[in-house]
């Protein structure tokens, strides 16, 4: 019988580039005041890179194309992108979902990846961790130990004092959010939404069940559980 709700972060609570949209403004602002080069030049020029070259070194490619490039300064906007004060909405259907969970007795869990000060920022700016009775950053343990890595999931199960059958996880990646808790016997949710909203994966690697709005999970633990919901 399901026990508890595991969630992943980022896309699947709320839509990420609201974060990355934030931090380009933040980053396109620091560049503009210290070059005199137009802002709204530079932010979307950093867009325009991210769409068409991915992440990575988007701010590289960036101050080359504006003639700016220091590799010193790279750092710099980096730390002024992770540290920028995000403005976060959760998606519509989140805060119900979460709220109904909580009250027909289920414990919630959240797992995420990232740089820990920006996921720590990002939670408390989503105003969420009172939802949850564990949050678990993977790089509290390192990089390395990062989804898919067993670690997390470990570290949530545990907290959560369930088993893994006991457990289901929620996610949008299926790069690398279902193997693992699948491996270790979760029930698996795929929501369809951000940036693998249409990607095709392996069986392997996609989850037990696909999703479009969050609530229906409510109806897809029905199934895994003799509560009623």
């Amino acid at each position: 019988m399901i026990q508890a709700v595991i969630f992943d972060l980022d896309d699947t609570l709320y839509d990420e580039m609201q974060f990355v949209k934030g931090g380009f403004e933040a980053v396109s602002s620091y560049i503009s005041k210290n070059s005199g080069v137009n802002q709204n030049t530079v932010y979307q020029l950093l867009l325009d890179v991210l769409e068409k070259y991915g992440r990575g070194k988007i701010f590289d490619i960036a101050l080359k194309k504006l003639g700016l490039y220091n590799e010193k300064l790279i750092p710099k906007l980096v730390e002024v992108y992770r540290k920028h004060r995000p403005n976060l909405i959760l998606y519509p259907d989140v805060e119900t979902v979460l709220y109904t969970l909580r009250k027909h007795g289920y414990k919630l869990g959240l797992i995420t990846d990232g740089n820990l000060e920006v996921q720590r920022n990002k939670v408390k700016a989503l105003k969420i961790g009172d939802f949850f009775d564990c949050i678990v950053f993977s790089d509290e343990y390192g990089v390395e130990k990062r989804k898919p890595n067993p670690l997390p999931y470990q570290k949530a199960i545990k907290r959560l004092e369930i088993e893994p059958k006991e457990a289901c996880y929620v996610g949008d990646n299926p790069y690398k959010d279902f193997i693992t808790a699948k491996k270790m016997g979760m029930v698996t949710v795929r929501i369809l939404r951000g940036e693998y909203k249409n990607t095709n994966v392996s069986v392997l690697y996609d989850a037990d069940h696909s999703i479009n709005d969050l609530s229906e999970i409510l109806k897809l633990i029905k199934i895994n559980s003799k509560r009623k919901m």
